[in-house]
């Protein structure tokens, strides 16, 4: 019997190499036998499967799949007048799906390649309570007939709607070695910094984004001062001692753009960057170490030059009294370090950054505003394929008017994470884990007061990579 089987797999193999240069049939017997000529007793062999084809020599399929039951609670309450309100109306569990990756990758040669991206998302839905508010100014007529000017103010809710529509997240040529240790992405690429972070330092994009991209949804609040992916170029360099990362880009991110706040789409772009020494362990292998075997130490720098920048809404109004900020200038400078060996790993980062009005906004009483944040995190492994992880993120944003006066969307936040995870095999871990928001406004008229991002979320998740 075994050597029918051996003689079944020699028979295949060559069968199938001869066959990709002629048209050569197999046949098998009763046994499962196989041969390369008709005979009493035997069947030709029919093959089910469908060719695939590219002028690229070698395409690389992968995916990455992030699914949850999520459970939200607000802190402070929707009816609460004065202050102390939440965004959001009520308490959400559901399921999630809030990554949705399929990769290709279509290899030019051994190092170059064209990269294509699809995601797809759709994670709790729950209705804010936010308003939008608009002024129209209309023609009237006073008591004596005279003209005269009425303004009318309207407010709207503004729900956040899920959505589960394929986008595209990445879409970029890589060409390896254009300069010395340096290759280069150009099209929807990489910005320097996440990519950076979510492969070094902060490994659990599934259920929380890493510091600098949160902002404020039924499940987060945050920053939101940059998040992953953004057309331009990216040049990226990698050395024993040091990595880098250095590109423009258009600096609204891959879903967004000048033009979608009220701007005019100029020639401003963003200049974007991080520096990395490697104490321990090989820059080469910056992103592609096993925290679980791999001893190392990184210290980074990161940040970025934006001119023309754009918030996702048309106005930066996070309370009443704010003035209207659609166009400003924004920098950020931030420090990183991390080590990690095979029992643990620890990480903290520190960055500023600042919202700078532009000229056409001077008039409206708004200079600036000001970003602080401090972020820790670590994860120990005390059995195999059980890791326990842990962070606390503590952040100020504060703006200012023209005269140096407090505005009143200036807030502070802090959030702590805790999680439990289980590797059951290298494609599919779980993961429990609860986040914990507060945050609250800092000025006097309303110091105290709640900004209604506060919330418990709890998650059960899921990854999936092939």
């Amino acid at each position: 019997m075994n050597k029918i089987v051996l003689s079944a797999l020699a028979a295949l193999t060559i069968g199938t190499v001869a066959a990709s240069a002629s048209d050569v049939k197999l046949y098998s017997d009763a046994n499962g036998q196989l041969f390369n000529a008709p005979a009493e007793g035997r069947t030709e062999v029919v093959s089910k499967e469908s060719s695939v084809f590219s002028k690229a020599p070698k395409l690389e399929f992968s995916g990455t799949h992030y699914f949850g039951l999520t459970s939200a609670s607000p802190t402070t309450d929707t009816s609460v007048a004065g202050g102390d309100q939440s965004k959001f109306p009520a308490s959400s569990t559901g399921f999630e799906m809030r990554r949705n990756y399929v990769q290709v990758k279509a290899f030019l040669n051994e190092k170059d390649y064209f990269r294509v991206t699809l995601d797809a998302t759709k994670e709790l839905g729950s209705s804010e309570t936010a308003t939008s508010t608009s002024t129209i100014k209309t023609d009237a007529v006073t008591a004596t007939g005279t003209p005269a000017t009425e303004t009318v103010t309207t407010s709207t809710t503004v729900p956040r709607n899920g959505y589960a529509n394929a986008f595209v997240k990445y879409a970029y040529l890589y060409m390896d070695k254009v300069l010395p240790a340096t290759g280069v992405e150009v099209g929807i690429v990489h910005r320097p910094w996440i990519d950076y972070e979510e492969h070094n330092g902060w490994f659990y994009r599934s259920f929380n984004k890493v510091f600098v991209e949160e902002k404020g949804t039924a499940t987060e609040s945050g920053v939101d001062l940059v998040n992953s992916a953004d057309l331009g170029f990216n040049l990226q360099t990698k050395t024993q001692f040091f990595s880098s990362e250095i590109g423009m880009f258009n600096g609204e991110g891959y879903h967004a753009d000048k033009a979608a706040a009220n701007q005019k789409n100029s020639g401003d772009v963003s200049l974007e960057w991080r520096l990395t020494g490697h104490i321990l362990g090989e820059g080469t292998k910056v992103g592609k170490n096993d925290r679980t075997k791999d001893t190392f130490a990184n210290l980074s720098t990161y940040g970025l030059m934006s001119k023309n920048h754009k918030d996702d809404s048309a106005t930066l109004d996070q309370a009443n009294a704010s003035a209207l900020k659609s166009e400003y200038d924004r920098s950020i400078f931030g420090l990183h370090a991390v080590y990690n060996q095979p029992l643990f790993l620890v990480a903290a980062q520190y960055f500023k950054a600042t919202d700078g009005a532009q000229e056409a906004q001077l008039a409206a009483s708004w200079d600036k505003r000001d970003y602080t944040g401090l972020s820790l995190n670590g994860e120990i492994r005390p059995f195999k394929d059980w890791t326990v992880i842990g962070r606390y993120d503590n952040y100020v944003m504060d703006d200012s008017s023209v005269n140096g006066a407090d505005m009143s969307s200036s807030v502070k936040g802090t959030k702590m994470i805790a999680a439990l995870a289980y590797k059951l095999s290298k494609n599919v871990n779980f993961i429990g884990s609860g986040k914990f928001i507060n945050e609250e406004f800092t000025v006097a008229a309303k110091d105290g007061f709640d900004t209604g991002e506060s919330k418990n979320v709890y998650m059960l998740t899921t990854e999936v990579k092939w």
